[in-house]
């Protein structure tokens, strides 16, 4: 089962009382098993059925997806993470949010993440006013990341500046103990300015 942890973190340095928080939502209640062809509307029933599954944040998995594939290394709990998305990004917009999918992820060495981004291409892609956009290179990228490593907390960044909201990616960085962000229009990495923007939702 999972152990209970912060579902609020401070995303300030105000005086205690006072702090700016956000609630994060982690949903790692998920289906036993894979869904099948025509299963898409049935998820309801397939939980009863089959239940569904809750990781021991204090056990690492010894299998991957399949059952098949051992992973196996670094790891940083949910509780950790939400605190270095916290720190590292800064107090939210207002109704802004934090949605972490697991309770456990793995850690890759920075190298391994900069290798799949200058494989993917992505950056090359042509930009589509409205069809394929920031928001667009973001969850592309978001998703060749994850298939090629396996449990890693790297997802998409909303923010909003002066006269403008945008959509990166992000990752917490096994290298440098902090959060990344990841411009996948240019595979750029850099510190994300806090000061002068504020994120609207993390998805991890």
């Amino acid at each position: 089962m999972v152990k209970e942890g912060p579902a609020i973190v401070k995303m300030s340095d105000l005086p205690e009382g006072r702090e700016e928080a956000v609630e994060v939502i982690v949903m790692d209640k998920k289906l036993r098993r894979r869904l099948k062809l025509g299963e898409e509307q049935d998820i309801e029933d397939i939980a009863k059925e089959t239940g569904v599954e809750e990781i021991d944040i204090e056990a690492p998995p010894s299998e991957g997806p399949g059952g098949t594939t051992p992973i196996s290394g670094s790891t940083i709990n949910y509780s950790d993470l939400a605190n270095a998305i916290a720190r590292d990004f800064g107090p939210p917009c207002k109704g802004g949010k934090i949605f972490l999918s697991d309770s456990l992820y793995f850690l890759y060495p920075d190298d391994d993440i900069k290798k799949v981004l200058s494989q993917s291409l992505i950056d090359l892609q042509m930009w589509i006013a409205q069809y394929f956009d920031c928001d667009d290179f973001a969850q592309v990228t978001a998703g060749i990341v994850n298939q090629q490593l396996k449990g890693i907390p790297f997802g998409t960044l909303w923010f909003k500046g002066p006269g403008i909201y945008h959509a990166v990616n992000c990752f917490y960085s096994y290298n440098q103990r902090e959060m990344k962000v990841v411009e996948p229009q240019t595979d750029a990495i850099y510190d994300f300015n806090k000061s002068r923007y504020c994120p609207v939702l993390v998805v991890i």
